[in-house]
Order: C-alpha cells, then structure tokens, then sequence
C-alpha cells in the first residue's frame, strides 16, 4: 500500500508539472526577449574573429573589460549579470549556465572577474558593462574558461510565473601557446537515479586546466562471477568535458531493474586526437543500493507490481475534466443569475 500511495502522489506531480509547464512554455513564446549583448573586443583578443573574449593575459595583469547590453524594447529593462565557471553538465556537455564549484578549480572566475549583479538599461538604448579582471600572480599553463551570463528580470504574473530570458558571452583567458597533456581519471562507480531511470554512474574528473572535446565512451558491464556480458553500448563522438571539471556518466539500464551482485566495468574513453584512456573497475551494487533506486523509477519489473497504474492516471484525468466542467457550469450560472437580477430591476422600475 505504502508503494501504491507513492506513485500515487508521483503520478499527481507528474500531471501538475505537465499543467503548469505547458503554460510557462506558451507566455514564452508569445513574449518578445527584447534584448541582446555584445562583447567589446579588446586589443589583447587572441582571435579577433570570435565574437566572445578570447584573451591573452600576464600574471597579476589587472584589465577591466567591456560588453553591451541593448535594450531594443519600450521600457525600462533590469538585468542580472553573473561571470560563471565552465563546467560539464549532466548531458556531457560544456555549460555557464549556474554558478557551480569545484574541488578541482585551481583558479576560481569569482575571484578573477568583477562585475555588478544587477544593471538597468533605458528604453531604446546601450549600456556598457565593465567587468573588472585580477589575474592569478603565478603564471599557468591552460585555459581558465568561465560564461558571462546575463538574464533579463521578467515579470510576475497574476500565475506567479516568472519569465525571465538569457544570454552567455564566453570569457577565455590563457597566458601560454603551452600544450597541455589530457588526462582523464576515474573516480567512482555507483548505482543512481539518471534522469529518472534506473542507472550505474561513473564519475570521471578532468584534472587538467584544458577542455577535452570530441569525446566518445564505449561501455561493457559484465558479472564477474558468470562473466555475462549485463551492458554494452556507446555513448557520444561530439561531448566535451571542461577543464577541472567531473562528469558524472550515466549508463543507463535499460528500464530494468538494478540486481545486486559484483560486476566489472570495461570503459575507452576517446577524443579525436587519438587520446585514449582505457579503465577496468570492478564495483558492487548491494541489495540496499538496489532497493533505493528501484523504489525511487519505474521498471519492468516494478511495473508488474503496479498493475493498475493506467487506471490511477485514467482517475486524475477524469477529475481534471470534472474539475473543469463544474468551473465552467458555476461560471454560467453566475452569468445567467445576474441577467436574471437586471430583468427583475428593470420590470419594477417601469411600474
């Protein structure tokens, strides 16, 4: 009964996050974002091609730096404006897109770039925003890479949705033409959640102050008792991973459920400049990890255990369209009474 009550109240913020989803995405598209930035090229830019800040710089070198906001819209616009480190999200990709931290950044870009949080643009015209930049005193090889995002305040509505619309202006900084060796390390292997499925997560960590990108994953889980071969796939060709950054590589199962036992993971990570690192784990996924995630997604196996699932989405449905049908009865209703009211004044005023 516990389980039966869990997808219940699963199911119910399912149909709520579809409801409310649906009508974030629509104001958005019926909105104008009014807006766009630019970056003001200075004469230290690398490639005076790139629309983004690709500069070189010194050691302790202190530079303040420009890009513009315009406000192409009839009022007054706030924005917030943020200088973000590169990190690889959980797609596999290089994002600035939140402020995230890291145990392996050397050089942290809140402590390198300046800027204010909040700047206002006048109706119809530019406005330059410095960003002030303080370089490390010691010298490095690599790239510091970060994302200058800024973010158009929206307006609340009477929904309480608040829409808001962004842009991120790269910011790479390097001292040094100094190549720098790939690496890629394994940290750990664990049972998890990935994107609501049933998974085995393996953490890997670039260490080193350059991107990797081009990135392919081939994957093989067996038993190591039966040696049974449990997973085989690829993943990617064209995903990336930020410098001093982690990835968390989600191999998913299949929409099956995860069994406990010992197993073996043979993982070939490769780029296209014919780097390759190559990782034999043996891990374990005990009856207690297995449980967690296999309560907390739905599977082939939990899926027979729940029957009448359909049914219970059949039920919300139907009181939606109740729900619905009822609001619109008392609305005519309401309508009809006062019509009603107005005729009855109207009689009494002409005797």
């Amino acid at each position: 009964m516990k389980k039966n009550k869990k997808w219940l109240w699963v199911i119910i913020g399912l149909v709520l996050i579809f409801v409310t989803g649906n009508t974030s995405q629509a104001e958005e598209s019926e909105s104008d974002i009014g807006y766009h930035i630019q970056a003001m090229i200075p004469k230290n830019q690398l490639d005076k091609e790139k629309s983004y800040f690709d500069l070189r710089m010194k050691p302790g070198e202190k530079q303040t730096i420009e890009f513009a906001i315009s406000n192409t819209s009839e009022e007054e616009s706030e924005y917030e404006v943020a200088v973000n480190q590169a990190y690889t999200n959980a797609q596999g990709f290089i994002d600035y897109s939140e402020p995230k931290k890291s145990k392996l950044v050397k050089y942290a870009i809140e402590d390198i770039a300046e800027v204010e949080k909040s700047v206002k643009v006048a109706p119809r015209s530019v406005k330059k925003v410095p960003i002030k930049l303080t370089m490390p005193k010691e010298s490095f090889d690599g790239q510091i890479l970060s994302g200058i995002q800024v973010i158009k305040k929206g307006k609340k509505e009477s929904s309480k949705i608040t829409n808001s619309y962004g842009y991120v202006l790269g910011l790479k900084l390097t001292e040094t033409d100094k190549a720098v060796k790939r690496d890629i390390k394994l940290k750990k292997i664990e049972p998890a959640v990935s994107f609501g499925k049933t998974s085995v997560v393996v953490e890997l960590e670039n260490p080193t102050m350059d991107s990797i990108g081009h990135l392919k994953y081939d994957v093989k889980i067996t038993d190591e008792k039966t040696e049974e071969t449990i997973k085989e796939t690829t993943y990617g060709g064209d995903m990336q991973m930020a410098p001093t950054s982690s990835y968390r590589l989600a191999i998913d199962w299949d929409n099956k459920s995860l069994k406990k036992g010992n197993y073996k993971l043979h993982l070939i990570v490769s780029d296209a400049k014919d780097n390759k690192w190559e990782f034999n784990e043996k891990f374990e996924i005990t009856s207690e990890d297995a449980k967690k995630v296999n309560d907390l997604t739905v599977t082939e196996d939990n899926q027979k255990d729940f029957p009448y699932l359909w049914i219970i989405i059949g039920v919300i449905v139907l009181v939606l369209v109740i729900g619905i049908i009822i609001y619109v009865r008392k609305k005519k209703n309401s309508a009809n009474n006062k019509k009603s009211k107005s005729k009855k004044k109207k009689k009494k005023s002409s005797k």
